[in-house]
């Protein structure tokens, strides 16, 4: 009999380009922009990938994935109740309200040992399942956005409650009907 494992691998990458711009700093903006849209390297047999670590960990059983689904959404419905009270004006709530599977393994808590480091670090997999399973239910939305951030690309996928997602279109609507006037 096999069993389920959770793999994680974590690799470096490099990659060069040539660019023509008027300083550094604009030439390294540019070039971590074409990286983030995955660009190929302008220099073949000089770009690299190095894998870092492999780390498996045996995968938990369905019931346990079920009981972190539930304190996610009682997780996400307590941190947007709040969000509505303590933001109070409807032209300050927003999508971007929505919360990462990163921000939400940190904000509960759940950690796991670093895979290059050996410190606790967010279990990232973790929230993303919980996460995901009530995206498969219906009782989560998800969507996705570019990263912004710097040293990173791809996007972000982020997640609320299908009532925090109507209240901002019912916010969106009143906002118009407002402006109509």
């Amino acid at each position: 009999m096999s069993n389920q494992y959770e793999v994680e691998v974590v690799f470096r990458q490099r990659a060069v380009y040539r660019i023509d711009a008027p300083d550094r700093q604009a030439a390294e903006r540019i070039a971590a922009e074409r990286w983030r849209e995955g660009a190929p390297s302008v220099a073949p047999g000089y770009d690299w990938c190095e894998l870092e670590a492999v780390r498996a960990v045996e995968a938990g059983g369905p019931e346990g994935k079920e009981q972190d689904a539930e304190l996610v959404l009682r997780f996400l419905k307590e941190r947007e109740r709040l969000i509505l009270k303590l933001g109070g004006d409807v032209f300050f709530r927003s999508v971007n309200d929505a919360i990462s599977a990163a921000q939400v393994a940190a904000d509960l808590g759940w950690s796991r040992a670093g895979v290059t480091s050996g410190t606790a670090a967010p279990d990232i997999l973790r929230a993303t399942e919980a996460l995901e399973l009530l995206c498969r239910q219906r009782r989560v939305v998800c969507f996705e956005r570019p990263r912004v951030r710097v040293g990173e690309r791809g996007e972000i996928r982020l997640y609320c409650t299908p009532e925090y997602l109507q209240s901002l279109s019912d916010s969106l609507e009143t906002v118009e009907e407002r402006q109509a006037v």
